[in-house]
């Protein structure tokens, strides 16, 4: 009866924490431009920020950007699309991995040394909008933001994108 008890007691825990491995893991799902502020507390649970939000996950911490709305006169930059619309995502892992294990495709990345950060490199996929930041020759973190397809969403000249891979 005791062990019974004991098994009863800890499935809630058991519950939870299998829960949120596989939440956890499910942010590689979240696409920019198209998953929302919704989505993303439904996968990872509420945020504070108003249009941001930190998630520190077992394997790193998660940042995702919301967007504040569609294009306004006043407004520079941003993206047009609804407000809390996801319009970036950069993950930084903890256990760092080597870039070279990636073997990334040079004639889909582009590498572009940051001209403020010593030894800071980015390797650059415009067409996917993906960002590897790479000290050491170790990936520091991975951006995901609006592919090149969709560059007609910006609100502005593309050309004026804050990005390093813009």
């Amino acid at each position: 009866m005791m062990k019974n008890m004991c098994s009863l007691l800890m499935l809630p825990s058991l519950i939870v924490a299998l829960y949120s491995c596989g939440n956890a893991q499910d942010w590689r799902r979240i696409v920019p431009l198209k998953s929302t502020r919704a989505e993303v507390e439904g996968l990872l649970g509420p945020a504070q920020g108003a249009f941001s939000a930190v998630y520190q996950l077992r394997e790193g911490s998660l940042f995702i950007e919301y967007s504040s709305g569609p294009c306004r006169p006043e407004r520079k930059g941003g993206w047009n699309v609804p407000e809390h619309v996801v319009v970036n995502v950069s993950f930084s892992p903890k256990h760092k991995k080597r870039i070279t294990s990636l073997n990334l495709d040079p004639k889909k990345f582009r590498k572009v040394i940051d001209q403020h950060v010593i030894g800071i490199i980015y390797f650059i996929n415009d067409d996917e909008g993906i960002t590897y930041e790479v000290q050491s020759g170790m990936v520091d973190s991975v951006e995901y933001g609006p592919a090149k397809r969709d560059a007609h969403l910006y609100c502005g000249d593309p050309g004026d994108q804050k990005s390093p891979s813009r």
